[in-house]
């Protein structure tokens, strides 16, 4: 497998952490709130910022590589734009209709539970994944620096 794939990979590994740094902290702030506890600690506030900081890395990075492979192998293959923002659409409305589902049944529950669900978690991951990475390609596609040499 050639070098370039592995970096890929990597950095789609890397905008992975990030995002479940920061839904996992995003949760436990959500949780600490419904339960009326207050503010968390800023080491929770920390962690988010660093899975920021993380998906931001990964995504400059695959929006650099991928415009230079583009621009050295103009004949690749690419999906078709309405394809990319379909999928970009769907997986955005499944993950906020997740979203929605999971803060109405965590408002329901009495005493609301503060152990963060895991399998939520990697719900969101994996949708924000499937939004992502279509906005990437596109983005990609449509930007000026594609287009010129």
């Amino acid at each position: 497998m050639s070098g370039f794939l592995w970096r890929m990979g990597g950095a789609l590994a890397a905008g992975v952490v990030g995002l479940s740094l920061i839904f996992w902290q995003l949760e436990h702030v959500s949780l600490l709130r419904f339960a009326g506890l207050g503010r968390p600690s800023a080491a929770v506030y920390l962690l988010l910022f660093a899975g920021l900081l993380i998906l931001n890395a990964a995504v400059f990075y695959v929006l650099r590589r991928w415009g230079a492979y583009l621009r050295e192998n103009p004949g690749a293959g690419q999906l078709p734009p309405w394809l990319l923002a379909g999928i970009g659409v769907l997986a955005g409305a499944a993950l906020v209709a997740g979203i929605a589902v999971h803060a109405s049944w965590v408002r329901a529950q009495d005493p609301t539970p503060l152990d963060i669900r895991e399998g939520f978690i990697a719900y969101e991951v994996s949708f924000a994944t499937l939004a992502l990475v279509p906005l990437v390609l596109l983005a990609v596609r449509w930007s000026h620096g594609y287009r010129r040499n």
